[in-house]
C-alpha cells in the first residue's frame, strides 16, 4: 500500500512591521476600505479597550514613557521628572512639579467622561507650569511665541504659546505651538482621538480645533486639518512613539493606528481620500486579492485536543498558512467603588464635622466615620490635635484581595508646619500604613486577606491630621493587571502551530494541550504576495480526550467493513449516519471525504 505523506514544517511567525509589534490580524476588517468607512473600521477596531483609573496613569507612565536615562519624555519640557516626582496640582515656575496632561484638552469632550477623560493616549506626564500655560488652548503656530525658562533650575518649557500667526485661524487666539520633535506626535494623538470616538465627536462641546458641523467625520476644522496633516509629514513616527504605542496597548489594550500605518492619515484626511486602503501602503492590482475572514468556530467540531478552522476564500491564492498559538489570560480587577467627595464644597478648612451625615456628602450612599471635616478642594480633613478621626467605606462585595487607590496629602498649619502624618488601610484585620506628603498625591494599597465588607481608612495617632480627596476600591490586585498577552512559546508542537500549504478553507489541528487559543489565517496569492492576517477567533480545549483510532468511524471499537458503510452513508448525506470525525480522517488531511474511504478500504486490505 502506498502512503503519500504530506510533511509540514512549524515555524514560528514574529509579526513586526516598522518596529511595531503590532498583533496579526488587528486591522485586518480596514482591509479594502476608503474615507469614511475606513475611518468607521478603525473605530470598531480601537474603541473597545480598558478603562484605566485616573489614579493609575502615574503607574502606566513606567510603561509608556520612561526614557533610557530613567527619566520620562516630557514632550512639553526639559525637566527630568520619574514615577518618584512631586506631583502638582498648581505650579508657579517650570520644573516645580509633574502633572497628567490631556494633550486633547477635557473640556473639548465635555469633561471627566470616561472611556476620554483617562485615555492613555493622549494624556501624557508634563511639567506642571507649562501644562498650566497650555490650558485648554488649541495647538497651533505662534511666530514670536513665549517659551518659559528657569534659570535657575536650569530648565525650559519646550514650545511656546502666544497669537496665533497660522493662516485660516484668527490672529487673535491664543494657541501652543509644540516643540518641532513632537508636533508629529501630537498630530497623531488627535488623529487617534477623533477616530475611536468618530461616533461620540459630534455631541462634544468642541473648541476652534474641530469643526463637525462642517466637515462631518473629518471633524476638524480646515485650518486644523491642514496644520495637523503638515505636522504629521514633517515629524515621521519615532522610535520612541512606537515604544509609547506599544506601552499604551500593554496597558489599555487598544493601539494608534496612524503609529502603526501612518498612510492612514493620508487616506481620511490627506491625498488618497478615496483610495481604499490595503493594509501594507501598495497600490491594489489586477489579481483578485481577498483577506481570507476566519469564520465563527464549529462547536460540533471540536474535541478535548483538536478543533477546526474554517474560513472564506481568498480569491486567486495558491495556497493558505494557518496559525494557531495558545494565550494566557489575566483576569481584570473589578472597580467596586469610586468616591471623589465632589459635593464637598468648603472655600476653606472648616470646623464642620459632618460625621454623622457624610451621605450628604457623598455619590456612594453608606459611608460611616468619625471626626471627619468639610475642606478645601473637596476633600475631607481627618481628625485633630486630640482626636483620632477615620473613615469606613459603604458595604461592600469584597473580594479576599482588594486593591484601594486614594488621593491624600498632610494637614499644614498656617504657619507651613506639616503633621507629617500618616494613613491606616485597612480591611478587617489586614492592613497596610503610607506615609503621606505635603501635596496630593496618589497611593495603591493592595491587601490580600480581607475578610469584611468594607474598608478603613484612619489616622495613626491624634495630631496626625491630613485631607483625603478620593477613594477607589477594586476587587483584584490592580498593580499585577496588565492586558492579555501570549505564553511564551517553548519548542513542541502542543502548545502553538503553524501549518502552511493548505489548500481549502478548512483545516482541522490535533493533538493540542488544554488551554485557550487564538487562530488566524493567511492566503499565499498566485503572484507569491501574501495577504495580512484574518480576524481571530477563539476556543477552549480541554486537553482530555480519549484515543482515537483512526478508521473506526462508527465507533464499535474495531475498523471493519461496517465502518466503510458508515463513512459512505455519510459522506451521501444520511444525517442519521453519527460518526466520530476523527476517527473518520484516515488520510489525516484535515477533511472527511471519499479519500477517506479509498485510504479506508486500502487499511482493510492490507490487514
Amino acid at each position: 500500500m502506498k502512503r503519500i505523506t504530506t510533511l509540514v514544517m512549524l515555524t514560528l511567525l514574529v509579526g513586526l512591521t516598522a518596529g511595531a509589534d503590532i498583533p496579526t490580524g488587528y486591522y485586518v476588517n480596514a482591509i479594502g476600505k476608503q474615507d469614511e468607512a475606513l475611518m468607521t473600521a478603525l473605530e470598531g477596531i480601537i474603541y473597545t479597550h480598558s478603562q484605566l483609573g485616573y489614579n493609575y496613569l502615574w503607574d502606566a507612565y513606567l510603561n509608556t514613557d520612561m526614557g533610557s536615562d530613567g527619566y520620562y519624555i516630557d514632550m512639553y519640557s526639559t525637566c527630568k521628572y520619574n514615577h518618584e516626582s512631586y506631583h502638582v496640582s498648581t505650579a508657579s515656575y517650570v520644573g516645580q512639579g509633574l502633572n497628567r496632561e490631556h494633550s486633547f484638552p477635557k473640556s473639548w469632550f465635555g469633561g471627566e467622561v470616561y472611556p476620554m477623560y483617562t485615555d492613555l493616549t493622549m494624556i501624557i506626564p508634563t511639567d506642571g507650569y507649562v501644562n498650566q500655560r497650555r490650558s485648554n488652548n488649541p495647538y497651533g503656530v505662534c511666530a514670536g511665541g513665549t517659551t518659559y525658562v528657569n534659570e535657575e533650575l536650569g530648565v525650559s518649557m519646550k514650545g511656546k504659546l502666544g497669537k496665533n500667526t497660522y493662516d485660516g485661524y484668527s490672529s487673535s487666539a491664543t494657541v501652543f505651538e509644540p516643540d518641532d520633535e513632537y508636533k508629529g506626535d501630537f498630530a497623531r494623538i488627535y488623529f487617534y482621538m477623533v477616530t475611536c470616538y468618530k461616533s461620540d465627536v459630534q455631541n462634544w462641546p468642541g473648541c476652534d480645533q474641530l469643526d463637525y458641523d462642517d466637515n462631518q467625520y473629518k471633524a476638524f476644522s480646515d485650518w486644523s486639518m491642514q496644520m495637523l496633516m503638515e505636522w504629521h509629514r514633517a515629524d515621521p513616527v519615532s522610535q520612541k512613539e512606537i515604544n509609547r504605542n506599544e506601552g499604551v496597548y500593554l496597558e489599555q489594550g487598544n493601539r494608534n493606528p496612524f503609529v502603526d500605518h501612518p498612510e492612514l492619515a493620508e487616506h481620511i484626511w490627506g491625498t488618497k481620500q478615496n483610495e481604499p486602503w490595503t493594509g501594507d501602503g501598495t497600490p491594489v492590482d489586477s489579481l483578485n486579492k481577498i483577506v481570507p475572514v476566519m469564520l465563527d468556530l464549529d462547536t460540533t467540531a471540536v474535541t478535548g485536543t483538536s478543533f477546526r478552522a474554517d474560513w472564506t476564500s481568498g480569491g486567486d491564492v495558491s495556497s493558505y498558512t494557518l496559525q494557531v498559538n495558545r494565550i494566557e489570560t489575566v483576569e481584570e480587577p473589578i472597580l467596586m467603588m469610586t468616591e471623589n467627595f465632589s459635593k464637598v464644597n468648603a472655600t476653606t478648612d472648616g470646623f464642620n464635622d459632618i460625621s454623622g451625615n457624610l451621605d450628604t456628602y457623598t455619590d456612594n450612599p453608606g459611608w460611616t466615620g468619625y471626626k471627619l471635616f468639610t475642606a478645601a478642594g473637596k476633600s475631607l480633613k481627618f481628625g485633630s490635635s486630640s482626636e483620632v478621626g477615620y473613615l469606613i467605606t459603604p458595604d461592600l462585595e469584597l473580594a479576599s484581595k482588594i486593591t484601594v487607590k486614594f488621593n491624600a496629602k498632610n494637614w499644614i498649619s498656617k504657619q507651613g508646619v506639616s503633621d507629617n502624618s500618616s494613613i491606616i488601610v485597612s480591611c478587617g484585620d489586614e492592613s497596610q500604613t503610607i506615609a503621606l506628603t505635603d501635596t496630593p498625591t496618589d497611593y495603591t494599597v493592595v491587601l490580600s486577606n480581607c475578610r469584611e465588607h468594607n474598608v478603613k481608612l484612619s489616622m495613626t495617632a491624634r495630631g496626625k491630621r491630613f485631607y483625603v480627596y478620593s477613594v477607589d476600591v477594586y476587587n483584584g490586585d490592580l498593580t499585577a493587571f496588565r492586558a492579555p498577552h501570549r505564553i511564551p512559546v517553548e519548542e513542541g508542537d502542543s502548545t502553538w502551530r503553524v501549518v502552511s500549504g493548505i489548500n481549502d478553507t478548512c483545516y482541522t489541528v490535533k493533538a493540542l494541550a488544554e488551554g485557550y487559543y487564538e487562530y488566524l489565517v493567511k492566503a499565499i496569492y498566485t503572484d507569491g504576495t501574501e495577504s495580512v492576517w484574518s480576524n481571530i477567533q477563539h476556543v477552549t480545549l480541554t486537553g482530555i480526550g480519549e484515543e482515537v483510532l483512526i478508521g473506526d468511524v462508527n465507533g464499535d471499537g474495531e475498523v471493519s467493513i461496517g465502518d466503510v458503510t458508515a463513512l459512505i452513508d455519510y459522506l451521501l448525506g444520511n444525517e442519521s449516519a453519527a460518526i466520530s470525525r476523527e476517527a473518520a480522517d484516515v488520510n489525516a488531511d484535515g477533511e472527511v471525504s471519499i479519500g477517506d474511504v479509498t485510504a479506508l478500504i486500502d487499511v482493510l486490505l492490507s490487514k
